[in-house]
């Protein structure tokens, strides 16, 4: 699977991280950066969710051919959840929880180097 531009560029700041050539500027400016996309990811979901509450929709409308009724919810659920809008909503979400954990990740760190560099002029 490729990678996301935002995962490359939270992979690319890990290593600087793990150098110790990590700021508290850079930590805020990827933080920033993440939660640009989380809001453009945030976006795609809600468009994800939509398509596949329309496609869940008109499934759950089918009429059975074999008795002349519409089909059971579990049976609609079922084919709903075998569509490819079913698949972009859950991999968009996904997009957005990975975005969330990295944005909190990314808290905790800045904080921790916020204190370090804090202490420093303290010694």
């Amino acid at each position: 699977m490729e990678k996301t531009q935002y995962q490359l560029e939270y992979e690319a700041f890990i290593r600087t991280y793990d150098s110790n050539t990590a700021s508290g500027e850079s930590t805020g400016l990827l933080i920033a950066k993440l939660a640009q996309y989380f809001a453009e990811y945030n976006t795609e979901h809600a468009k994800a969710v939509c398509a596949y509450n329309k496609v869940a929709s008109a499934i759950e409308e089918t009429v059975d051919s074999n008795t002349g009724k519409t089909i059971s919810s579990a049976k609609a659920k079922v084919l709903a959840e075998a569509t490819d809008e079913c698949t972009r909503e859950i991999m968009s979400k996904t997009e957005v929880q990975n975005l969330d954990q990295m944005i909190n990740a990314l808290k905790s760190l800045q904080k921790g180097i916020l204190n370090e560099y804090s202490h420093m002029g303290n010694s």
